[in-house]
Order: structure tokens, then C-alpha cells, then sequence
């Protein structure tokens, strides 16, 4: 049963930003077991329903959903070999992570947030997403008072020479020139890791936002037909 991360969590990620070594980790991978990947597991298994009703594809395996504690150093600057911070991302069962729909939910030493978004550059589902603002715009005009109503920001890069042909109302103008796009929740205390209805406030929160998935997924399966007709992949 998951009733809030422990007040143990924090403390670790800062121990292990200060001792950012494998002896460390050597030393205290017991700990980390016990303290952080514990308690992720178990918030994952008590999501996993929630993130089932929304879409019955969706990956729930909490070793399939947790980030890794190690860190690839091949193409960074950072050589530090751990991360001192987690996340979870819920997406389709059996993809990749780039330019894929998910959810997620990440707890560092100084912030806690969760959202919806499509991480990494994809051109051809943000393609498609641009043909259904101008074809179905009041199809995203609904949702966005959802987003303002539960404290969820727009952010994401943006493509500098695309501009919203005519047409396109003001308000999903922002989204148009989107490369990849995040509807991220705003302003949440860190100490609501450590409530028991944590779940059930996330869970809320990711149900209120299935609309707007359903669109990102149709736009996704939308490219990836697209391409399977010309004998690409996403």
C-alpha cells in the first residue's frame, strides 16, 4: 500500500548529490532500495488502475516506468554517475520514450511536478497536431480551460520560423509552434509527496487531462500510419 513518500526520500537524493560516487552508492544501495525505489514501486502499483482506465495500453510495470538511478555520461559535460532525482512516466506499452504521449510525475530535492507532454523532438506527430488545430480547433479549445482550471502551464520549445497560418485562434497559437509540448502542473508544494492521498490527487489530475492525451495519441498514431504508408517509422 503507497501512503506518501517518506520523509527518508529527500534527504537521500541530497546525500547522493554531495557524494555523487560509486563508492556511495556501494555503500548505500540498500538504503536506496528501502528509501526510493520502494516507495516509487509502490506509488507506481497504486497509479497503475488510474493510468489503466485512461488508456488500456498503457505500460503500469513499475521497472518499466521508474527512471534510472544511473545516469548515461557518453555525450555530457556531467560525469556524474547517479542522478539525485526520479521519475515516472506512464506511456504506451512496448515504445520507445521520444516523441511518444506520457505522463509523468518527478520528484527532486527542490521541486515536485507532473503532467502531460511529448518529450523530444518529433516533427511528424507535432505535423499532425498542426493539421488538427486547423482542421478540429475547438477540439483543443476544450481543454485548455481544464489546464488553467487545475493549475497546469503550458511549456515546451518552439520551432522559430513556424508562425500560426491564418485561422488558427489566438489561443492555440502558443501550441502551434510547439517541437515538443508539455501541459505541466504549476506551483506544487514539495511537502504533498509526503500526504497519504497523494495518489488519488495525481490521479485526478492525469484523468481530467485524458482528453487532451487522446488527441496527442491521435496525433501520433496518425504519423506513424503515415509513415508505415511510406515506409518510414516514428
Amino acid at each position: 500500500m503507497f501512503h506518501g513518500f517518506g520523509k527518508e526520500l529527500i534527504p537521500f537524493f541530497l546525500d547522493l548529490r554531495f557524494h555523487n560516487h560509486k563508492a556511495f552508492m556501494d555503500e548505500n544501495r540498500e538504503r536506496y532500495y528501502r528509501e526510493v525505489r520502494a516507495p516509487f514501486y509502490a506509488f507506481i502499483e497504486a497509479m497503475a488502475p488510474h493510468m489503466l482506465e485512461i488508456d488500456p495500453d498503457m505500460e503500469v510495470r513499475p521497472a518499466k516506468c521508474l527512471s534510472r538511478i544511473n545516469r548515461d555520461t557518453r555525450f555530457s559535460h556531467d560525469k556524474s554517475p547517479y542522478r539525485d532525482h526520479l521519475w515516472v512516466a506512464f506511456r504506451r506499452a512496448a515504445m520507445g520514450k521520444d516523441g511518444i504521449p506520457f505522463y509523468w510525475f518527478e520528484i527532486s530535492p527542490e521541486n515536485v511536478t507532473w503532467g502531460l507532454g511529448i518529450w523530444g523532438e518529433n516533427r511528424e506527430t507535432m505535423d499532425a497536431m498542426r493539421r488538427k488545430m486547423a482542421a478540429a480547433p475547438d477540439d483543443f479549445l476544450r481543454v485548455l480551460p481544464i489546464l488553467r482550471d487545475r493549475g497546469f502551464a503550458l511549456s515546451g520549445r518552439e520551432w522559430k520560423k513556424i508562425r500560426p497560418p491564418e485561422g488558427i485562434p489566438p489561443e492555440l497559437a502558443p501550441w502551434y509552434v510547439k517541437r515538443e509540448v508539455y501541459a505541466e502542473k504549476m506551483n506544487v508544494p514539495l511537502h504533498c509527496i509526503h500526504a497519504s492521498d497523494l495518489v488519488e490527487r495525481i490521479a485526478r489530475d492525469f484523468q481530467a487531462l485524458s482528453p487532451l492525451y487522446q488527441i496527442f495519441r491521435g496525433c501520433m498514431e496518425e504519423a506513424m500510419n503515415q509513415l508505415e504508408d511510406q515506409g518510414g517509422s516514428v
